[in-house]
């Protein structure tokens, strides 16, 4: 009795599949039986049922590590979406800034949002300077916003790495020329007890960006 096609199909490796199709085609013989020989030749002395055996370990555990990997990107993928999430209980804000050319004329967009949902933006020229000065610029437009609130905490969203990695900095080299903007955005920033400054990436940015586009708009015509 020959073994089952079915499992012996699902044990057995590509290149057997092909050798198999072959002998079949070339022997007259069914491909349940071709594809036993050639499984048969490859286990040799081992035999057939220990090269089975052996087959179906090896598929377990490429299974186990699919698997693995799978769980692995899924929990990846969840704390992302957790990192993502807008909390809706803490206000926030998003600044951004822009100069065209660069450096050139600038304009900077800001939002901020209370955690019963309430939106107050920010769209505005600011005259001459690169995209760094807009980006202070519209940081500083932002804090003094949001200490009109006289809030106690929040979080500040940006995609400057240059604004957000100069703040961020420590003791560690600043960005040139930005050290009287520095100073403002920190003096700023002291006044709210509890705030976070997080990157994120220009596409998590838009609404801050169409409110520095809008003004830059309204600037030529």
């Amino acid at each position: 009795m020959h073994r089952d096609f079915e499992t012996m199909k699902m044990l057995a490796f590509h290149r057997e599949l092909v050798a198999s199709r072959r002998l079949a085609h070339s022997q007259g013989l069914t491909l349940s039986i071709a594809l036993e020989q050639i499984l048969t030749a490859t286990a040799g002395q081992s035999g057939l049922l220990n090269l089975l055996q052996e087959r179906r370990q090896h598929f377990a555990k490429l299974a186990e590590i699919k698997l693995k990997k799978k769980r692995q990107a899924e929990d990846k993928y969840a704390i992302k979406l957790a990192c993502n999430k807008i909390p809706d209980s803490v206000w926030c804000g998003w600044f951004d800034g822009s100069a065209r050319p660069n450096p050139g004329s600038c304009s900077i967009g800001a939002l901020l949002q209370s955690p019963d949902g309430q939106r107050w933006e920010i769209s505005r020229s600011i005259g001459y300077g690169n995209s760094s000065y807009a980006e202070y610029h519209a940081l500083i437009a932002l804090l003094e916003l949001a200490l009109k609130q006289q809030l106690n905490s929040m979080i500040v969203f940006g995609d400057s790495r240059v604004v957000i990695d100069d703040l961020q900095s420590g003791s560690q080299k600043y960005a040139q020329g930005l050290s009287e903007l520095r100073q403002q955005a920190n003096e700023l920033m002291s006044q709210i007890p509890d705030l976070q400054l997080k990157w994120i990436p220009r596409a998590r940015n838009q609404h801050a960006d169409r409110l520095a586009l809008q003004a830059t708009q309204q600037t030529v015509i």
